[in-house]
């Protein structure tokens, strides 16, 4: 695979700007985010009036395909204004779709098909669009909308381009934490057309943690009652139904997270029994209960009946069980509980807690199975660690004090046969001061930008082990991420992640080549309405960021 890139797509920075800086008007001209894997553009380009301009499917009938033609018309040509329209009739008119699958009606899968080709001739006044299923489609007009360019105000002119194109790894996901700040629909649903903007396919919602449980459960409504920060800050059933089927239009899978054991404080307050209390080792109170009884049938009996709900709300195959920083509430509130020892006794454990870990996981994972059998396991990778007999789990890595160590767990799963994904160099709520997408080569993993660079096959292996890595995640946790700064402390910096997981490797090892393509982008998502911030040194957009405050 290649790509071929004319002289004027990437302006000249042989003369850095103030302090080596790049100049700050250094974008591309119709540049794609992320880089497609084959891209020739040529010498003419076309002019195009939106006005008359259509997208034709040329399979009718299908939501996915008629849905994204309605937004592409829009995306496309930002800031369009019929009644100011300066431009000629234009001599691109159309762009043709040919989906050679049917129209799907379930959720897009793991096994999805997102490859697709592009065609914009000179002497063709109609582009063409090629995919064998609906999701590659989606990220061909995705790519095509990059291809427009404005010369001038409310002018539209689109580079003409070869482009056969599809993703490096199918597991492209942003993970998201709802739970210690409430996050509105609407802030996820903005979110989820940020993410088709970029091509990535799973939004992980992390639903509830040890603050609040936010998440709906009919069967079980105390959780949620009594679980949540208010009544205002909780979601009903229609909330994540519309979740799930806007993402579905845009080829985005929905992977819900219910942590367990730990983390599990807020289900307690539902749930009587659930969580035992927890105790220093001098007999003293401890932390607030935060972890699950496995001591306990009721503690079973409560989420076999709670995971058929979830499993039968969630149509994704997938599911995410957490399972993550349990060492002290295993020590405080199961060694350290008198009761709980005494029943780990007579369940034939003695004093080991590990032992009861392997216990809980068993026996949750037997329940998960017959309330939706073929369900794919997701956990973090503590639950691995830890010896857990799930081979066919997959591991969630995020630890690792240095990329070095991110980068020997991923070895460790994969050697162990594990499937894996990767976040831990990609913790978007950590802040660094400087251009951390691409840049901020610290040691410590948490000060450490760099998110351009890291690998999720960047571990010395097999083939075999690399083979096992399904993509990575960008996450986002929400001590101090809410409804206000959760799209632009976020984008356009995962952005940098997007492009990692899906283009071509050996096409994109340099920030410095990647920035004038990522700067573009950046300013494209301002025009189209999306609060973006800023990811380099001193630039500026041709169209910036307007809030629309009126004064009072």
């Amino acid at each position: 695979m290649r790509v071929l890139v004319l002289a004027m797509l990437i302006p000249a920075l042989a003369q850095a700007w103030y302090y080596g800086r790049p100049e700050p008007n250094a974008w591309t001209t119709g540049g794609v985010w992320p880089l497609p894997w084959t891209i020739n553009y040529f010498t003419g380009n076309h002019s195009v009036n939106p006005s008359r301009f259509r997208f034709q499917a040329k399979q009718a009938g299908c939501d996915i395909i008629d849905k994204a033609i309605a937004r592409y018309q829009k995306l496309s040509f930002p800031g369009y204004n019929a009644s100011t329209y300066a431009g000629d009739a234009g001599t691109l008119t159309s762009v043709q779709i040919d989906v050679t699958s049917g129209c799907p009606t379930g959720v897009p899968s793991l096994s999805m098909d997102e490859t697709y080709t592009v065609s914009i001739t000179t002497p063709n006044g109609i582009g063409i669009i090629q995919a064998k299923e609906v999701w590659g489609a989606l990220r061909a007009m995705e790519t095509f909308s990059h291809l427009v360019y404005l010369p001038k105000d409310n002018v539209y002119m689109v580079r003409t381009a070869n482009i056969t194109d599809g993703p490096r790894f199918p597991w492209r996901g942003v993970m998201i934490d709802s739970s210690r700040h409430f996050l509105p629909i609407s802030t996820l649903l903005q979110n989820l057309d940020v993410m088709a903007q970029n091509k990535m396919n799973v939004f992980h919602w992390h639903l509830v943690d040890s603050e609040a449980f936010p998440y709906p459960s009919l069967k079980y409504p105390d959780l949620t009652s009594k679980g949540a920060y208010s009544p205002k800050h909780q979601y009903s059933v229609a909330d994540v139904k519309k979740v799930i089927d806007y993402a579905r239009l845009r080829g985005i899978r929905v992977v819900a997270e219910f942590d367990t054991p730990g983390h599990t404080g807020a289900w307690g307050y539902g749930i009587p029994n659930l969580t035992p209390k927890c105790y220093q080792s001098n007999g003293k109170a401890g932390m607030l209960p935060n972890i699950l009884d496995p001591t306990v049938n009721s503690t079973f009996d409560f989420l076999s009946g709670f995971f058929a709900e979830a499993l039968a709300l969630f149509p994704d195959e997938y599911m995410h069980f957490g399972g993550d920083e349990v060492i002290d509430d295993m020590n405080e509130c199961w060694y350290n509980n008198p009761e709980v020892r005494s029943r780990m006794q007579q369940l034939g454990f003695g004093s080991d807690t590990g032992k009861l870990l392997n216990y809980y996981w068993a026996r949750l994972f037997d329940i998960i199975d017959k309330a939706r059998a073929g369900t794919k396991k997701l956990v973090w990778q503590e639950v691995l660690d830890q010896n857990v007999p799930q081979q066919q789990s997959i591991a969630h890595v995020w630890k690792g004090a240095t990329i070095q160590e991110a980068y020997e767990e991923m070895g460790k799963v994969t050697a162990n046969g594990h499937f894996a994904i990767l976040s831990s160099c990609w913790y978007m709520n950590y802040i660094k001061y400087g251009a951390d997408w691409g840049y901020v080569n610290e040691d410590a993993m948490r000060a450490r930008g760099m998110y351009y660079q890291c690998d999720p096959q960047g571990f010395h292996g097999t083939k075999e082990q690399k083979n096992l890595v399904l993509g990575g995640e960008a996450a986002i946790w929400g001590e101090f991420v809410d409804g206000t700064n959760l799209i632009n402390r976020l984008w356009p910096r995962a952005s940098a992640v997007a492009e990692r997981l899906w283009s071509d490797p050996s096409q994109t090892q340099s920030a410095d080549n990647a920035w004038p393509r990522l700067h573009e982008f950046k300013c494209r998502l301002i025009h189209r309405g999306f609060r973006m911030q800023p990811v380099m040194d001193p630039d500026y957009c041709p169209y910036e960021w307007q809030d629309g405050y009126q004064e009072i």
